[in-house]
């Protein structure tokens, strides 16, 4: 009697059966996939004057590329068969699941290189001895690193999603923090100062009214990822500081006019 916890032995088939080719996803003539490896070729393995560089960033929107190519065969062959059924649908979502997961990871990888790009974990760079291991073990396998290319070199660039390809350097982020919390200073300061010097209700509340408007335009164009609810909250902040100006302004004119 047979265990049952013994699975039994597959069975053999008839071995004077031709055997069933098995199907392949590698699509060496794919052009589509040609231009995918063109277009990413030198963002993501290449050299510039301080060593070599291998951007896993750039690899990632290789992949994302190809992943919208896959969508389409899929989305191809529904339209042509005029009906989609289940094993579609399965398809499909699985594939859709990787896109969203793919556009989620890069911002994910965005983030982290904004943060401090010349220490990014997606920036493998010959200047680090465990990282240059692996680069020259790349090229062991017959890969050599391309000629750097920047910006749209060729028009390479807006082939790919999920650009730009490289980040800002870390002192241009700084800079950019600079001139941030000089400009939030500015904003403060200009309406104080009009209304100190410019008495008068109808002045404080019309530079009130004119400072708030440019405050939330700025914001708005400045942060187009925020939500619309965080903007009006920040430009209320800001309106509620000026109304403590309009206030004292006010007081102050009143004051003088008894004395």
């Amino acid at each position: 009697m047979t265990s049952p916890f013994i699975s039994p032995a597959p069975p053999t088939g008839n071995p004077s059966l031709p055997k069933r080719d098995v199907e392949t996803t590698i699509h060496t003539n794919d052009p589509i996939s040609k231009i995918v490896v063109d277009a990413g070729r030198k963002h993501t393995f290449y050299a510039n004057e301080r060593g070599t560089r291998f951007n896993i960033v750039a690899l990632h929107r290789m992949n994302m590329h190809y992943l919208r190519k896959r969508i389409i065969d899929e989305a191809a062959t529904i339209f042509k068969n005029g009906v989609m059924d289940d094993e579609n649908s399965k398809k499909l979502t699985s594939l859709m699941r990787d896109y969203c997961t793919a556009v989620r990871d890069r911002e994910c990888m965005r983030d982290l290189a904004y943060r401090d790009w010349n220490s990014c974990p997606f920036h493998i760079k010959s200047e680090r001895e465990m990282e240059r291991g692996l680069l020259e073990y790349l090229q062991t396998q017959g890969v050599e690193p391309e000629q750097m290319a920047t910006g749209d070199d060729e028009g390479l660039s807006p082939t790919l999603p999920g650009g730009p390809w490289d980040y800002p350097s870390s002192r241009r982020n700084r800079n950019e923090r600079y001139a941030l919390t000089i400009l939030g200073s500015v904003i403060i300061i200009i309406p104080m100062v009009i209304m100190t010097y410019v008495p008068g209700r109808t002045a404080s509340i019309a530079t009130v009214i004119s400072c708030t408007m440019f405050f939330a335009a700025a914001t708005a164009y400045f942060s187009p990822t925020k939500p619309p609810l965080e903007l009006m909250i920040a430009t209320a902040a800001y309106a509620a500081v000026l109304v403590v100006f309009v206030g004292a302004s006010v007081t102050g004119v009143t004051d003088h006019m008894k004395a």
